[in-house]
């Protein structure tokens, strides 16, 4: 009896546990299921977001680059309206216009509509699209003086036409700017949704597709593109649900087979995502079969820490759940900080695209000043010259500019560093003053310059102290009215290092001047003063933060002085080593071009651009040399390998071409078993124009660099050093050869 009284407890203890065990295990079955069906939607639920945020951005993205297009055309139509010497009754004019400005056409129509002259590139004028324009806004513009209508008309073969209207000033007439752009083009510029789910497995991640207009636009499943989504008994049966991304259970697309589903929402589409049965709950077999396990040992784990207390178990899942909450509030604080910094990256962004113009309006405004005076003094051919000569020197100040700011990245970076020359200290505001001096004859003002350089001679980076001088005459210009002055002066002073001197360089204005709080903000990029704003003066503000960021580089300092309607006065220390004159008559002497041995030869020219190739053949020809032009670097190759031995003397190769590119072209002529033509010398022209892509052209086997736009200054000593030293080369392997 007394066993009796010991074993009972036992016995009843197990039944316990095993009846435990059965309902355990029935809720672990039923859980599995639940738990299948909630993974399942939690995955669809997380596929279809990203799905639908990705498509969203594409669809944003491609109405961006509808966006720039239409914006690209109304600042033409903004520049043609304003442009007094325009003739809008003379179709000679107009299509003069239409190609400076890289237009598909011009069309000039009256208050009602009606077309009174045109002038189109490629026949499709305002008869193909202008009825599309009339049911439209596009009259008002003539009603309301600043308005400027925008839009993109859908041609019947899938071309676009991006056409700005703007009534141009002092004229009873609206003007039409307009861009055509082919079907192909159009498809081409639209980044396509199946991208997005192509990479996704139809195993892992359930059948997947996008349905617009009842027909399936895109899917992981190829053959499901271009179903008809309206009949499909699963479209239906997961449409059955009143709220979307809630997981249904449904049939196959054809009827056939059970499967679970879901769909959402997008933007001007839905997205649909489905899988069948088993693959729900193929994982719910090894769960039961683990819990069973683990309820095996859970049972054996209680037998020996039964006399443990609950209490202490309910401490413990408490701190692990404050712990895991407070790593989930650190870890959500770490990703809004990043999205923040992500959004003032992507704002920063969009206001450089928008005001980067600013510091490129004063060459481009002395290369159209000059040009028109060209135009109206042909006949003088010394004046002719001169005005030339401005142009030439304003569209390479242009071009340093570009440079200049493309590589303010790679000055924060420690990437770039001085380029130091010796030259006259007093000369550095004569290129300045020619870029200029056509908005200051517009202005009606005066500028004069002064200069004290006991030290005539000093190593300076030219390029970067003209960029420096230029912003800040430029700003003295803008923000000065007509007939004021503008007085710039350059002295030097003494350094505390032996051999340097300090040089000063003042532009000072009697303008309207900055408030005491906006100067504590100038240098910051984008910054503009309210009252400039006020007074009509446009400008991005990217200017200032230029002159900071290159008078730092050169280790120099800045100084303001201005009050409000009174003018400013900016002041530049440089500190700048001594030179003397036979150090700066070297490099004035390498600038004469020796053009000796250079007629006769002929040279293979790959150019893919027909504008730039018809340039740099003019350019050659007038040396003497004879040019042969490829259209791209496959061409390049077939021309030289069809050629005979010793045909070309050299190839000028185009980096950025179609079908093959200038690095491929040139590796695959390096690889030729004849010598003459793997060992001719080829010469990079490209507007890669920065260090490494100099290092990226010896690499694959070119045997110099010349950046655009082509000076021949620059280009015929690189032909001269490269044929010169290829003549040489085959001159000793001939006397080799012949030597028994």
């Amino acid at each position: 009896m007394a066993h009796k009284n010991r074993t009972l407890p036992d016995t009843w203890r197990w039944g316990l546990h095993l009846i435990v065990g059965v309902l355990f295990m029935v809720g672990i079955v039923f859980f599995s299921g639940w738990r299948a069906l909630r993974a399942t939607e939690e995955r669809f639920c997380q596929t279809l977001d990203f799905v639908k945020s990705q498509s969203t951005s594409f669809e944003k993205y491609n109405d961006t680059v509808v966006a720039k297009a239409l914006r690209r055309a109304a600042v033409a139509v903004h520049q043609l309206a304003q442009d007094p010497a325009l003739d809008f009754s003379d179709p000679q004019c107009l299509k003069k216009q239409t190609e400076t400005l890289w237009l598909t056409g011009i069309s000039v129509l009256a208050p009602d509509g009606t077309l009174l002259c045109e002038s189109t590139t490629n026949g499709i004028g305002y008869a193909r699209f202008g009825e599309q324009l009339k049911n439209d806004t596009v009259l008002d513009v003539f009603s309301y003086l600043q308005k400027t209508y925008l839009k993109r008309v859908l041609l019947e073969d899938g071309s676009a036409v991006d056409v700005a209207a703007y009534r141009a000033e002092d004229k009873d007439v609206i003007l039409l700017a307009y861009r055509y752009t082919p079907a192909e083009f159009v498809e081409g510029t639209a980044l396509s949704i199946q991208s997005i789910l192509d990479g996704y497995s139809a195993e892992t991640s359930g059948t997947l597709f996008i349905v617009q207009d009842d027909q399936v636009i895109a899917s992981n499943r190829p053959e499901l593109i271009g179903q008809d989504a309206a009949d499909s008994p699963l479209v239906q049966g997961i449409r059955k649900v009143v709220t979307a991304e809630t997981l249904t259970h449904t049939r196959g697309w054809n009827g056939s087979g059970c499967y679970f589903g879901m769909y959402c929402h997008g933007r001007s589409f839905d997205l649909y995502a489905y899988t069948d049965e088993r693959s729900v709950f193929r994982e719910s077999l090894p769960l039961i079969l683990m819990a069973l396990v683990s309820y095996i040992l859970l049972v054996m784990i209680l037998q020996v820490l039964r006399r443990r207390s609950v209490q202490e178990m309910e401490q413990q899942k408490k701190e692990q759940e404050k712990k895991y909450q407070a790593q989930l509030e650190e870890q959500n604080r770490k990703l809004e900080i990043a999205l923040q910094h992500e959004g003032a990256a992507n704002r920063a962004k969009r206001e450089f695209l928008f005001n980067m113009s600013h510091d490129i309006r004063t060459p481009m405004n002395a290369i159209i000043g000059y040009a028109d005076l060209a135009e109206k003094h042909r006949q003088e051919p010394e004046r002719l010259q001169g005005y030339l000569k401005n142009i030439q020197v304003s569209g390479e100040k242009m071009l340093s500019i570009i440079d200049n700011v493309l590589e303010l990245s790679r000055i924060e970076s420690g990437k770039v560093t001085l380029e130091e020359t010796a030259v006259e200290a007093g000369s550095i505001f004569e290129s300045c003053v020619v870029m200029v001096q056509p908005e200051l004859e517009r202005k009606h003002q005066t500028m004069t310059v002064e200069k004290h350089t006991p030290n005539p001679y000093l190593y300076m980076d030219t390029s970067r102290i003209l960029e420096v001088i230029l912003n800040l005459v430029s700003n003295a210009i803008k923000y000065t009215g007509d007939g004021g002055h503008i007085r710039c002066a350059i002295r030097q002073l003494p350094s505390d290092r032996e051999g340097w001197c300090v040089q000063e360089l003042s532009v000072a204005d009697n303008g309207i001047g900055m408030s005491e709080e906006f100067q504590q903000h100038i240098f910051e990029a984008f910054a503009r003063e309210r009252s400039s704003t006020v007074s009509g003066v446009e400008g991005s503000g990217l200017g200032m933060g230029i002159v900071k960021k290159l008078v730092d580089l050169m280790d120099g300092s800045i100084d303001i002085q201005s009050k409000l309607g009174e003018g400013s006065t900016f002041t530049v220390y440089i500190p700048c080593r001594l030179a003397r004159q036979e150090d700066a008559v070297p490099k004035r002497a390498a600038e004469r071009v020796d053009k000796t041995g250079l007629a006769g030869r002929r040279i293979l020219l790959a150019e893919d651009n027909d504008l730039n190739a018809e340039i740099t053949a003019e350019l050659m020809g007038e040396e003497g040399l004879l040019v042969d032009r490829a259209e791209n670097g496959a061409h390049c190759l077939e021309m030289l390998e069809k050629a005979p031995a010793g045909m070309y003397d050299a190839i000028l190769m185009d980096v950025q071409m179609p079908v093959l590119d200038g690095y491929e072209a040139t590796q695959k002529i390096r690889r030729l078993t004849d010598p003459w033509r793997a060992n001719i010398p080829i010469i990079a022209i490209t507007a890669n124009a920065f260090a490494e892509d100099r290092q990226r052209a010896l690499e694959v086997g070119m045997d110099d660099h010349v950046a655009k736009p082509i000076d021949m200054a620059k280009l015929i000593p690189v032909l001269q050093k490269q044929l010169h030293k290829h003549d040489g080369e085959a001159e000793e392997k001939h006397f080799s050869q012949s030597v028994p």
